[in-house]
């Protein structure tokens, strides 16, 4: 596959660390053109030995706004270019070997579908597996359980550039939960499939969203399932009562919880 066909975003703000473990685990077999958007780092974001078989582009914030700007900043950039897919990563995370080519494959045999994600397993410090999410695979899975939580993780996620231009940009006012809002809005209007095979490592940080911004993002998804509300669908209030319900809990319970279930489940 040529260059400039896929434009891969990854966002940084002060992780260079993480930033160059996402880069060295970018596989070969599809040419990438890797646009990653420096959110104000202290210091500045300096591209070093990355791959030779994808192009890189490195764009710079004016000052640290936060990952929502940062996403929305990377796209524009990328909508005035001539891409026909977009995919995600997200800094400190690990694409695995065949990742980008098997979701191409899938797109482009599937012109109806707009989006394909696929599973993940989420990985500690040491890079030890430490609990596989499975996410539902088909469109209709996806529709009804959309309601009742976000299917698809940002960083397993590839997705016509096109879509996009229908559905618009990331919301501003989904704070934490700005992906979980844009997958919606494409789902309701595009086929949409997570691939039934592990295309991605996610790193646990306690310094991300999910810890950090716990709170936030439980409200935003809130905000979110309200506003497609389907009165027709059990799903629709099951997702809030149960949001809603977790809000009080802290992170390191849900994730505890998680683990456990996965070990039960004869583990990974």
């Amino acid at each position: 596959m040529k260059h400039g066909h896929i434009a891969l975003l990854i966002p940084v703000y002060n992780d260079p660390g993480g930033l160059q473990l996402s880069l060295n685990s970018l596989p070969a077999e599809v040419s990438l053109d890797v646009v990653v958007v420096d959110d104000g780092s202290e210091p500045p974001v300096v591209l070093r030995d990355v791959p030779p078989s994808h192009r890189f582009f490195l764009l710079r914030t004016e000052r640290n706004r936060g990952i929502q700007y940062a996403l929305n900043y990377g796209l524009q950039w990328i909508l005035a270019r001539n891409y026909s897919y977009l995919a995600r990563l997200d800094c400190g995370d690990v694409a695995l070997p065949g990742r980008f080519l098997w979701q191409l494959l899938f797109l482009e045999e599937h012109p109806e579908y707009a989006l394909v994600g696929g599973q993940a397993c989420f990985i500690d410090e040491s890079g030890a597996c430490v609990f596989e999410e499975r996410l539902p695979t088909t469109h209709e899975e996806i529709r009804a359980e959309l309601h009742l939580r976000n299917c698809f993780l940002h960083s397993a996620v590839m997705l016509r550039v096109s879509a996009l231009r229908v559905v618009g940009l990331f919301s501003e006012d989904c704070e934490a939960a700005e992906d979980y809002d844009l997958f919606f809005r494409i789902a309701k209007r595009y086929k949409v499939a997570n691939l039934d095979r592990r295309v991605v490592l996610c790193r646990l940080d306690r310094k991300g969203i999910s810890f950090a911004r716990r709170g936030r993002q439980l409200r935003s998804r809130l905000k979110i399932m309200l506003r497609h509300f389907d009165p027709r669908r059990v799903e629709s209030w099951l997702g809030v009562m149960r949001t809603a319900a977790l809000l009080p809990i802290p992170a390191t319970w849900v994730w505890a919880v998680k683990r456990r279930w996965a070990g039960r489940r004869g583990g990974l």
